[in-house]
């Protein structure tokens, strides 16, 4: 598919420029809304010009009290120096800024002028409050493990520590335990969106530090000395946009957020460093009429990660109805062998039905073909690569909200071994990967923008060709659950209706081309869905003894929600006005017990009609996971803080 686009694409982008691009962002300490962020936006913006990029670097306010769409600014942060030394037994220095960024919290804020040294406390479990029974905490400075919000609730803001050790290493089975990476250190950050939140200074050790700080304290008093020069101040924040013009209004974006601490080579300098060598790829041979201008615009932004995301949609929100689709990439340039994960083409939410990602898919597939078998009659990839589902985690989740309704996958290589610490050098980057998220992302845009109709054609016939195979899985795994009958129909036509709503997005694009064949095409096809939807209702019917229980609706079930921000909340945030007795229930008596982006599955499908039934109905077909009491106590937190608003019973 768009093979002689294909072949130019290739022959002009360089693995090796996107890796060099990487290497010079990753070089400078990217945290939202900093000096160093603003640094490495402005390094980019050179090496950009001087490719013949010319992109423009918008900036957007740092302060307290701006909200862009559903997320919070924050103030700008300035850490000049900090240092953490054990004082006694014997005096050694743990921690340094200024030689591993990572080593401080992020957003910690200043001791006292000469530094403030205090007697260590150890505490287990310190997400637990029991853990605090009968301490005195006061003025100490405590090392912990576990969730920063939780234990600085507790620990700082109600039993008053000075200050928090973290020798936090998040375990991602089987690729990384805590004990694989022991010297590494882990980015930790506080999120202050308030002026009246309490604030503190924290340091982050390593699990080799943290077992040794653990030893002498049960030898010995151990007393440390902290110091941090840090300020929280009202700044701003850098995004990079550039736009290639089409012959009509509508566009393409392509995102990749910029942000991150040093090093961070794949979270996320391969991200940029990749879209910056598809900008400068596309922009050339355009330029040189290799390639003619495209039908649709192709837009390129590089932000801070959400905040950045949220913010250009606030401020520009008349591009959203003329943006079609969008690709995000985050985390694209790891070496498998050095424990990089699979190159994950991940679905938009099926709030908003899509054709997308397995648009993006079936490029992954044709671009990523490197090898034979003996006689060459089967081309494959050494490269290990997946089609997921939407879990969310990264700007995808913005943009494909249906608030914002622009149908985004991500590219993501998950999980990653180095993820989030200090091991996440450049050194861990695979030229060639990048090469190949590259050419994928330059045909994703370009073959959207610009793809000749035959060439649609072809990939929508294959297109239709998998949908029975898509049915055939949802029917199968359906069959798993303990559904009635009619339960069976009802997720079932949820998938049916997604499949002829995702063909309904690709009519609406060839409509937009003016593909006249494409459209005859799509017409003719779209009864083969009903078809083979009707085959295998059947036959997953069949596997149904269970009747039809009559279903008493629950109280507060027939309620009707509307939401009062676009895009999704982070609930952390959110609660910050709340005593630490319900953040505390919040964080670590209740949401740990609910799968991850739960709540975000549910506010996708809340559009101010839908009964609170019906959205848990469809959060339970796309997910599989049923939440009733905890949905409830949400919707109820929701109008505590703000977030939505009932707008009537059905």
């Amino acid at each position: 598919m768009f093979e002689n686009i294909k072949k130019i694409i290739e022959e002009e982008i360089s693995g090796r420029q996107a890796f060099r691009y990487a290497d010079r962002i990753a070089q400078y300490h990217r945290i939202q809304a900093s000096p160093g962020y603003r640094e490495a936006a402005d390094e980019v913006m050179r090496l950009l010009q001087r490719d013949g990029v010319d992109a423009e670097l918008v900036s957007y306010p740092a302060r307290f009290g701006e909200r862009f769409l559903s997320h919070f600014s924050f103030k700008e942060w300035k850490c000049e120096r900090a240092e953490l030394w054990i004082e006694t037994p014997q005096r050694k220095r743990i921690a340094r800024f200024e030689e591993e960024e990572i080593s401080v919290v992020q957003r910690s804020i200043s001791t006292p002028e000469e530094g403030l040294e205090a007697e260590l406390v150890v505490i287990e479990n310190a997400e637990q409050e029991s853990s605090y029974e009968g301490l005195d905490l006061e003025g100490k400075i405590v090392l912990v493990r576990g969730n920063q919000f939780i234990i600085h609730a507790l620990a700082v803001e109600k039993y008053k520590c000075a200050g928090l050790i973290f020798d936090n290493l998040a375990e991602f089975q089987p690729i990384r335990t805590r004990w694989d990476l022991p010297d590494t250190r882990q980015y930790t950050s506080y999120w202050w969106h308030r002026e009246k939140e309490m604030k503190s200074f924290g340091f982050v050790v390593s699990p080799r530090i943290g077992e040794e700080l653990r030893h002498l304290a049960e030898k010995q008093t151990v007393r440390v000395k902290a110091k941090v020069e840090a300020e929280l101040e009202d700044g701003q924040f850098e995004s990079i946009e550039y736009f290639i013009p089409g012959k009509k209004e509508q566009e393409i974006l392509l995102v990749s957020h910029l942000c991150h601490p040093y090093p961070g080579g794949q979270d996320n300098a391969s991200g940029p460093g990749t879209l910056m060598e598809v900008m400068r790829t596309l922009t050339r041979l355009i330029k040189e009429d290799i390639l003619s201008q495209p039908e649709l615009g192709i837009r390129f932004l590089m932000m801070p990660e959400m905040t950045g995301t949220a913010a250009y949609f606030h401020l520009n929100k008349e591009r959203i109805p003329n943006t079609i689709a969008a690709l995000n990439l985050d985390m694209v340039g790891a070496n498998q062998t050095k424990g990089g994960g699979p190159l994950c083409v991940e679905q938009p939410p099926m709030a908003v039905p899509t054709f997308l990602d397995r648009f993006a898919y079936k490029l992954v597939e044709d671009t990523s073909n490197n090898t034979t078998n003996f006689t060459g009659t089967t081309d494959y990839s050494t490269e290990h690569h997946v089609k997921t589902r939407f879990s969310g985690g990264s700007d995808h989740s913005i943009i494909s909200d249906p608030t914002i309704g622009i149908p985004c996958p991500m590219l993501i290589q998950w999980p990653d071994r180095h993820y989030h610490t200090t091991s996440d050098s450049t050194k861990n980057l695979d030229e060639n990967m990048m090469k190949l998220i590259g050419t994928v992302t330059a045909l994703y845009s370009y073959g959207l923008a610009n793809g000749e109709e035959e060439e649609w054609i072809s990939y929508t016939l294959q297109h239709m060709g998998k949908i029975g195979s898509h049915l055939n899985n949802a029917k199968e795994s359906l069959t798993k659950s303990n559904l009635t009958n009619k339960e069976f129909r009802d997720a079932f036509s949820f998938y049916v209706k997604y499949e002829e709503d995702s063909l309904s997005q690709l009519d609406f694009y060839a409509k937009l081309r003016n593909f006249n064949n494409l459209q005859e095409q799509i017409e003719q096809l779209k009864n083969l869905i009903t078809k083979q939807a009707d085959i295998l209702f059947v036959i997953g019917e069949r596997q149904f003894s269970k009747e039809t229980e009559e279903n008493k609706v629950q109280e507060g079930m027939n309620a009707i929600y509307k939401r009062n921000y676009k895009a999704p909340v982070r609930l952390v945030d959110e609660i910050g006005v709340l005593s630490i007795e319900e953040r505390y229930h919040w964080l670590k008596e209740v949401e740990p017990n609910i799968p991850l982006g739960y709540a975000d599955f549910i506010l996708y499908w809340m559009d101010g009609k839908r009964t609170v039934q019906e959205v848990l109905d469809l959060t339970y077909y796309e997910t599989g996971q049923f939440f009733p009491d905890y949905a409830k106590d949400l919707l109820e937190l929701y109008l505590t803080v703000d977030v939505i608003n009932k707008v009537g019973d059905a």
